[in-house]
């Protein structure tokens, strides 16, 4: 099979920026509408949470998702996780202090309150008094949301599980027993404010109870460690939050009648030029959208990675990450979230070798096209594009954490002194620095956010379906690269 090599997106860093950084820590200055779907035009949308929050990969399959699938809406994200949080706060600050400065100040239209209730259980067995203390603080946020964020929508998350499937509870009836318990109020806070509610829990468990069945030693990747998942185990997360927001799953849909020539349906897309020449079929694609790229199935992606200007690994179309595969196929994510089926009826040929822009996808019966195959699957043109609007939505998650983390915090005042290598008591000149560097880093993520739409707007491409006629042309399986489903 022939694939594609996508070229890596290498982050923009500009000099000045870096000259801003050192002068800082030397003390100097210096397709379509969205629909029904929950996300709008316009919006902005804040990822708020803990640990499983702050490893950003959930937050950018969602943002990447909204990017390929609706590529005319304007939409900005900033995600504000940090690891240890509970509803009290933690180390980044108390919790009025998180919600002003993390939240409030990004003046968002909608937030995403996930996986608060993990480090509230602290993993202990059920106890009244946390379990009190976690409830009064739940409600004091999403009390001060409203009255800080007129007319916000708020999302509340039934966190992800703590995985007691693939090993052992701790004790009896396990972590995620006692995280079952919060869920339930999360589920009650939400009914009676009407918010909508996820509950990312219950998928995980379903994916993880039928990984350990079908194979213990790759189920056991999916949440390495119990608690935070991998970049696979996080897809699980963003399909249920996608699908709780009214997501489509379709990309694009084309049928084609070979005998007549004629394009039958066409949906997400505009169908030119069909022509048969000589028994080859060819037309052009203008789609309006594109597929999802997933996240760790062609690269290495890190459970933690790293904070700071590290960019996106590239994807290697040749190779696929078993765990992601498996997890793919469990979670039935493509077909959930990723269908981009091609019909095309009627041919008189026992085998079809299929192109796009001359760039052999794989070779088809005439039986598998009348039925469908799912492009989506396929190391298309149009996914390689994808993959670079992911690696640009990482790239703007990692310069909004960058300053946040390096440049933000150490300079914030949070009441504990020599927490941070800098304070407020730091020179008036260091604060301007400080300063300084934040309107770099703002000018270099909406340059980002400009190279993410652009990336992101679809283009016209050419299809071809040539004839095997016993020609020596390998048969190619690329459909089963992406998964089972």
């Amino acid at each position: 099979m022939s694939t594609m090599s996508v070229a890596p997106v290498m982050p923009i860093v500009p000099m000045v920026l870096l000259a801003l950084l050192a002068l800082l820590w030397s003390g100097g200055a210096a397709c379509g509408a969205g629909g029904s779907f929950f996300i709008k035009n316009g919006d902005r949308v804040c990822f708020y949470g803990a640990s499983i929050t702050e490893q950003r990969f959930h937050a950018v399959d969602v943002e990447t998702y909204v990017l390929t699938r609706f590529p005319k809406l304007h939409v900005r994200f900033v995600n504000s996780g940090v690891g240890g949080d509970g509803v009290a706060g933690g180390w980044a600050g108390p919790i009025n202090l998180r919600l002003r400065r993390d939240v409030f100040a990004f003046k968002p239209d909608v937030v995403i309150i996930n996986d608060l209730p993990m480090n509230d259980t602290r993993y202990r067995p059920f106890n009244p008094k946390t379990y009190r203390a976690f409830c009064k603080g739940y409600v004091h946020i999403i009390r001060s949301l409203r009255a800080h964020l007129p007319g916000v929508r708020i999302v509340l998350v039934e966190p992800a599980a703590f995985d007691d499937i693939t090993h052992a509870p701790r004790f009896p009836g396990g972590v995620n027993g006692v995280l079952l318990k919060y869920c339930g109020f999360i589920r009650k806070v939400a009914a009676k404010d009407h918010l909508l509610c996820v509950n990312m829990n219950r998928p995980m468990v379903e994916v993880l109870k039928a990984a350990e069945r079908a194979d213990p030693v790759l189920a056991k990747q999916i949440i390495p460690g119990r608690l935070h998942p991998s970049a696979a185990g996080q897809l699980v997360m963003a399909q249920a939050l996608l699908k709780a927001m009214g997501a489509r799953a379709v990309v694009t849909a084309v049928t084609i009648n070979a005998k007549t020539r004629s394009v039958s349906a066409a949906a997400h897309t505009a169908v030119s030029g069909l022509a048969d020449n000589r028994g080859v079929l060819s037309w052009r694609q203008a789609d309006r959208c594109l597929p999802m790229p997933v996240m760790s199935l062609h690269e290495n992606w890190p459970q933690f990675p790293p904070i700071g200007l590290w960019p996106a690994p590239a994807p290697d179309m040749a190779r696929t990450n078993p765990v992601t595969a498996f997890t793919i196929k469990l979670s039935g994510f493509m077909h959930a979230l990723d269908r981009e089926p091609l019909r095309v009826t009627h041919l008189t040929t026992a085998e079809y070798a299929l192109r796009i822009d001359g760039k052999l996808m794989g070779t088809f019966t005439a039986a598998e096209l009348a039925h469908g195959i799912n492009l989506a699957r396929l190391p298309t043109p149009m996914l390689a594009q994808a993959y670079k609007v992911m690696a640009l939505a990482w790239e703007r998650t990692q310069v909004r954490f960058t300053y946040w983390r390096q440049v933000q915090l150490p300079m914030a005042d949070i009441g504990q002194p020599g927490l941070f290598p800098l304070n407020t008591n730091s020179s008036v000149k260091a604060r301007r620095a400080v300063g300084a560097i934040g309107r770099a880093f703002n000018q270099l993520q909406t340059l980002i956010i400009r190279r993410q739409r652009m990336a992101a707007q679809p283009i016209t491409h050419r299809f071809q379906l040539v004839p095997e006629n016993g020609a020596a042309v390998p048969r190619v399986q690329a459909q089963k690269q992406r998964g089972g489903n």
